[in-house]
């Protein structure tokens, strides 16, 4: 981003205020969520975890903005069977990547993203109490899937207990909305989904298109419908939350500023499969979301919108994915129509 694009000139005003950097250390992971496609036995990136911090530190250092959310995430970085010197290399990493940004007056927020399914409690708390000491903001991040989870080692009851040790730190609790996640969520009663909304900040994921498309992909209707159930039912989870309450909004996708890095060190930005070239409607460029982006706002007509200031936009590759059931309206004006009654 060193070089302003024409989509960042006509956009500056949706641009979140912060760049993201994404790091995939590796897709080891003691769990299997339904809605993830990684090879959850691999451990390729394990032993090249700080090395990673080059290129995040080039990417900040030509970024035009000095605000950084690094999300770094496996597979499951906290895993019991994961051995005591991995958690010198992440406290390395993010030392060498907070020492650069200060150096150069940047900010950078660490999220651990974490499934919190770990019993070796103390290496995790002595590792966070480390970065904090240290002066670096370090949260964490996990989340919730309402389909359960594919593991003799998911425990709800762990889950339960690592979230509440570690209230303090949480940043936030997601949730992926797929089909089968919303068709869950519209038709049958969690206790516990009660309990995180009433505790914690919640937010969804948009669902990204990999090989449980066919099966996991929401049509427009669907998240439409959804969209309508939260604004009732739970209007604080986000950004449902920032669409009812906001009159102006930035975009929730940070692709126009972002670096991703796959466990290999590959560069990517939001793609992390090999797709088809009739996978999307547009060219799949995996260093950029530009062509995407600029055929969604256009087909939409997005920039002449009257609630295009409100507008938080969509996940912007699962909008241009070709097999997707879209409405005949963008569900985003259909849900601004029927439930902001004042128009902007």
């Amino acid at each position: 981003m060193s070089t302003p694009s024409y989509l960042t000139h006509v956009l500056k005003d949706k641009l979140p205020d912060a760049s993201e950097i994404e790091l995939h250390l590796f897709e080891l992971c003691n769990l299997r969520c339904h809605f993830c496609g990684q090879d959850h036995d691999d451990i390729e990136g394990m032993t090249k975890i700080v090395e990673k911090s080059l290129p995040v530190m080039d990417f900040i250092e030509k970024n035009l903005n000095k605000n950084h959310i690094v999300n770094v995430m496996g597979g499951e970085i906290f895993s019991d069977e994961l051995e005591d010197h991995l958690f010198e290399d992440y406290f390395n990493l993010a030392k060498k990547i907070d020492d650069h940004a200060r150096l150069i007056g940047h900010n950078v927020i660490f999220n651990w993203v974490t499934n919190l399914i770990f019993t070796k409690q103390q290496r995790v708390t002595d590792f966070l109490k480390r970065l904090h000491d240290h002066d670096i903001t370090a949260n964490i991040s996990t989340s919730y899937d309402f389909k359960g989870r594919k593991n003799s080692l998911w425990s709800l009851d762990k889950f339960k207990e690592n979230l509440e040790l570690y209230k303090n730190n949480i940043y936030t609790v997601g949730f992926v909305m797929t089909k089968p996640t919303i068709d869950f969520l519209l038709t049958q009663h969690d206790p516990f989904f009660e309990y995180l909304y009433e505790n914690y900040p919640l937010y969804f994921d948009y669902y990204v298109p990999e090989n449980g498309a066919k099966v996991l992909m929401p049509s427009d209707q669907d998240i439409l419908n959804v969209f309508r159930y939260i604004a009732i039912h739970y209007p604080k989870i986000s950004p449902v939350k920032d669409l009812l309450e906001n009159t102006a909004n930035k975009m929730t996708c940070y692709s126009l500023n972002k670096l991703t890095l796959l466990p290999d060190g590959e560069e990517v930005k939001c793609r992390y499969l090999d797709y088809k070239a009739d996978d999307f409607n547009q060219p799949v460029d995996y260093l950029s979301n530009e062509n995407i982006i600029e055929a969604h706002l256009e087909k939409n007509q997005c920039l002449s919108c009257k609630w295009f200031e409100r507008c938080t936009f969509r996940c912007f590759v699962q909008a241009d994915w070709s097999k997707r059931e879209s409405t005949a309206e963008c569900l985003y004006k259909t849900f601004f129509n029927e439930t902001i009654r004042i128009s902007p």
